[in-house]
């Protein structure tokens, strides 16, 4: 079955493209969640202004992107928490207590999801986290776990 994205979908596409999915999927998961719309002739012409929608947004938050990932680079977040003698966190640092760190001291509001660990982070020390600032452009984070109450 062919459709037409709505909306961004993780590991399938974006706004305006034409996939092609199983019945089932498209069906009882993307057309009920207003994710896509069934591919006619019609749709076609709307999914290539929606396109086109797309990539002029995407044109203009790129420069934004770029202003964020600038900020992001240029001074290094510090996060106070709980570690023991050898320098081992109580707990950990994960990309939300990074989020909210990012909130208070920069000012800046970002998605948890924008922020993809491996692994929270469970020591005291530098870190380099990479940001997702735009589809195409990341930025690398430098957290600073120390010591804290």
């Amino acid at each position: 079955m062919k459709v037409i994205l709505k909306q961004n979908v993780e590991n399938l596409g974006e706004v305006g493209d034409v996939v092609d999915v199983a019945d089932g999927y498209g069906n009882n998961y993307l057309m009920p969640r207003g994710l896509a719309m069934r591919a006619s002739r019609g749709a076609l012409r709307d999914a290539e202004a929606m396109r086109q929608a797309r990539l002029k947004r995407e044109a203009q938050t790129l420069g934004e992107a770029r202003e964020l990932k600038a900020t992001l680079e240029a001074v290094p977040l510090r996060i106070p928490a709980k570690a023991g003698e050898d320098g081992t966190l109580y707990g950990s640092v994960g990309n939300t207590a990074i989020v909210e760190a990012l909130r208070t001291q920069l000012g800046l509001r970002l998605d948890r999801r924008r922020v993809p660990l491996e692994r929270p982070l469970k020591s005291l020390g530098g870190h380099d986290v990479v940001v997702r600032v735009h589809p195409e452009l990341t930025a690398t984070l430098h957290v600073e776990v120390v010591r804290g109450e």
